[in-house]
């Protein structure tokens, strides 16, 4: 063989590397869930934010609004109207990304939230989070805890997070708490559909380009948390990965794995506002 003959077979067989890789649908889908978790990372820490600045504000006007109404504890009916027109005057309440607000009094019992039905009310939001006895001792609180009417499914575990901001009245005296928040199975389904808005519109940009299976999650400790649809396995394969030990330092975790015959692309990635070992994760697969 002359040596132009191996430059050329040399050649041949370095295009074909370099074009195998570009189609391997396994290193796309790793390439581009860790594009969509960094994105999905900025989204919660805004999430997180509009409650930090927004709560404490509904709350100041919360107690404006209940400070005329004497001692006797305000109708429900006027709460829930009056928690309406509190979140809508506030910007960052009118986004946030909330599954419930609530006023508790100062025992930590719900007087009223914006559920309908309101399955909160005359519950003890103390028993589940017990760390929100603080606001009404007059802090800002973040804090965890499972309440089974808050639960994004009733079929499996879910957890909470929970913040409350103390409710003064006109005399600067603390009558309640405002409280708000997310299930992260429900918070799970929130970050993935702004997901898959960004799968579809990166498809609709290519020629006959198809949308991939995407999936979001949000992961505290060892526990995973998908959307209330999100197939089981799904979950339990990133547990097995424990993503609280992967991203430890600020690493970006990003890999490869096989669900149920399936090949995805797997990232993940801390988010400190969510609490010490939480973050998001994304599983993607070329179709």
């Amino acid at each position: 063989m002359s040596f132009r003959q191996s430059i050329s077979l040399a050649i041949i067989a370095s295009t074909f590397v370099v074009a195998s890789a570009c189609t391997d649908k396994g290193k796309v889908s790793e390439t581009k869930a860790r594009e969509h978790v960094e994105v999905l990372a900025k989204l919660a820490n805004e999430d997180v934010e509009q409650l930090r600045r927004g709560l404490p504000l509904g709350a100041k006007a919360l107690g404006e609004g209940l400070s005329t109404e004497g001692d006797e504890a305000p109708e429900p009916e006027f709460l829930r109207q009056h928690l309406d027109r509190v979140r809508n005057a506030e910007r960052d309440l009118a986004i946030a990304k909330s599954t419930f607000f609530a006023v508790v009094d100062t025992e930590g019992k719900v007087l009223r939230s914006d559920q309908d039905p309101d399955t909160l009310v005359g519950k003890s939001m103390l028993t589940s989070f017990p760390e929100l006895r603080r606001a009404l001792e007059g802090d800002f609180v973040e804090t965890y805890g499972v309440m089974r009417e808050l639960q994004g499914s009733r079929s499996g575990p879910d957890e909470q997070r929970v913040v409350g901001a103390p409710i003064r009245d006109d005399k600067g005296e603390i009558v309640g708490a405002y409280v708000s928040g997310w299930s992260l199975e429900r918070y799970a389904y929130r970050l993935e559909h702004a997901l898959r808005g960004e799968v579809t519109r990166e498809a609709e940009k290519e020629s006959g380009g198809k949308v991939p299976l995407a999936y979001a999650f949000v992961f505290r400790g060892e526990k995973v948390y998908g959307a209330p649809v999100t197939p089981a396995v799904n979950e339990e394969a990133l547990q097995e990965l424990n993503l609280a030990a992967a991203t430890k330092d600020g690493v970006v975790f990003h890999d490869q794995v096989v669900i149920t015959g399936r090949k995805f692309g797997v990232a993940a990635q801390r988010v400190d506002e969510l609490g010490d070992d939480s973050g998001v994760a994304v599983l993607r697969s070329e179709i």
